[in-house]
């Protein structure tokens, strides 16, 4: 089952749950009539990912910058 998007003529947007197969047949749960699905992009969140995946040669790259910054003794 997955989470798709909807939208009833009458009562506008709303999402339900459906299988890949039935997902053009859903019906208004407040009249049930004919809705249309309609494409949306998933809403996904990744808690305590920045984006940014440092390879090898970026931690080599930001260790040696950190180095190079130290001041001499």
């Amino acid at each position: 089952m997955i989470l798709y998007r909807y939208n009833c003529i009458e009562h506008g947007e709303f999402e339900a749950f459906n299988t890949i197969a039935k997902r053009d047949n859903m019906s208004c749960p407040k009249c049930g009539k004919d809705t249309q699905y309609m494409v949306a992009a998933p809403r996904i969140k990744l808690e305590g990912i920045t984006g940014h995946f440092p390879t090898a040669a970026d931690q080599w790259a930001n260790l040696h910058e950190k180095e190079a910054k130290r001041e001499p003794q």
